[in-house]
């Protein structure tokens, strides 16, 4: 589908969006004057359209976990150092670019930077949005500067979000968009622990390049947590929200093959389920009942899942890592009974919120550096309950296409990255693939 606008285009003001809104609201079969739209301001106008998440990842803390001795396979204490430190600073006047992909299509784009865990303000001092080329460069004539209520640089306050203006732009789903910043400032990034996505950080201010100069990679991150979309129809988005194995690590990287990026591809291709969008929540060593790395499910549900615009219904997966760790950290061991009540909780929060939750069963982990036959005890009966509570509103059984039928305590051979913990990007498809699309259709 062509691209509109000229190559560095700003948002387009209010008054020139009201035959583009007129569309949309007409599709949703409601009457409206264009006088009456006109008179908008361009923040009231915002708010008459109709946004879903299509794409996430999510805020993450900058916490540290103390050094603390552990248990190893062999029986003998060792030590583990502090991890999970900050990453280092960028330099001042540095431009990061980072490469995402719609879930759905696009009439209309805004994306939303997060300073929610830093303690000082965050000063953006220009930010654009492209079509994503390779090796980080952007599709010629595709570029759009982000304005922030008109204005090109902006200031986050600490512990704050922040949404830009609206980009009137129709683009396909799937669509693979560069979102580049330009830090005026040193600045800490809040970046995830390990890489998923694509992203490159080069000197000076260069936002608007087609291609960076003298960029090096970059941890994914970086301050966008969300883009969202007016749709070309949608009108759902479900929120995928877990730990590792949700955010897509041991995937190749910046290729999008994670569990819910096949599901969004599988949405997508079918016309009955066409209207749902996708939005990955997961954060690598998320657990449900500790902080560190990051903040726990139960604190940051509300954030990451139910602020979501549009959203009517979330896959949960979580528990491997309230499992493992307590083998690393016996102070922070919890029990089946524990994990159980914490999801039931997040159940309830949901519900009053009108969102379904899907429950995922917890992959195999045997041979991996934290199994224990007490941990796989806990598993199983926690995979028992979400199977058979009736607490969730429909389960995707991952646990039973991932593992080994002839050692049903491990991972498929095939579907295994190599630490027994991870799929590799065949796993992930065949756990996209094991859910049922239609829990899409009710």
């Amino acid at each position: 589908m062509p691209v509109r606008g000229q190559r560095s285009q700003t948002c387009v003001p209010a008054t020139s969006k009201a035959l583009f809104v007129i569309r949309i609201i007409r599709s949703f079969g409601l009457a409206v004057t264009l006088l009456s739209l006109i008179a908008l301001p361009g923040a009231a106008l915002a708010a008459q359209l109709v946004w879903l998440g299509a794409f996430g990842h999510v805020p993450t803390a900058y916490n540290q976990s103390p050094p603390l001795t552990t248990i190893g396979r062999d029986g003998t204490p060792r030590t583990i150092p502090a991890g999970y430190a900050p990453l280092s600073a960028y330099r001042a006047e540095t431009t990061v670019r980072e490469v995402v992909r719609l879930s759905i299509a696009a009439r209309a784009i805004r994306v939303r930077f997060s300073n929610e865990f830093a303690g000082t303000e965050l000063h953006i001092g220009e930010a654009h949005i492209a079509l994503a080329s390779e090796n980080g460069e952007i599709v010629p004539d595709s570029d759009h500067v982000l304005t922030f209520s008109g204005r090109q640089s902006t200031v986050i306050p600490a512990g704050a979000p922040l949404l830009s203006d609206p980009v009137d732009w129709s683009i396909p789903a799937h669509s693979k968009l560069a979102v580049t910043i330009f830090y005026p400032d040193a600045t800490v990034p809040p970046a995830h622990t390990l890489y998923a996505l694509n992203a490159w950080a080069a000197p000076g201010n260069q936002a608007g390049a087609q291609a960076l100069m003298d960029a090096i990679t970059a941890r994914s991150g970086n301050h966008l947590s969300e883009v969202d979309v007016v749709p070309q129809g949608g009108i759902h988005t479900v929120v995928c929200f877990g730990d590792s194995i949700t955010e897509g690590v041991a995937s190749t990287v910046g290729a999008f093959r994670g569990w819910p990026d096949r599901l969004a591809e599988r949405l997508q291709a079918n016309s009955f389920t066409r209207g749902w969008s996708v939005v990955n929540a997961g954060i690598g060593s998320n657990r449900l009942l500790h902080d560190t790395p990051s903040t726990s499910a139960l604190s940051r549900f509300d954030r990451d899942v139910l602020a979501v615009p549009g959203v009517t219904k979330v896959i949960m997966l979580l528990g491997i890592n309230d499992i493992q760790y307590g083998r690393r950290n016996p102070a922070e061991a919890v029990s089946a009974d524990e994990i159980i009540a914490a999801m039931g909780q997040l159940v309830a929060r949901a519900h009053a919120r009108g969102v379904d939750v899907i429950g995922g069963t917890i992959t195999a982990f045997e041979g991996s550096s934290s199994y224990s036959p007490e941990g796989e005890a806990a598993r199983i009966k926690v995979n028992a309950w979400i199977r058979e509570s009736g607490v969730f509103d429909g389960v995707a059984d991952f646990d039973r296409v991932m593992r080994d039928p002839f050692h049903p305590g491990q991972l498929l051979g095939a579907a295994d990255s190599g630490g027994h913990l991870h799929p590799n990007d065949a796993g992930y498809a065949i756990m996209g693939d094991a859910i049922d699309l239609k829990l899409f259709s009710r």
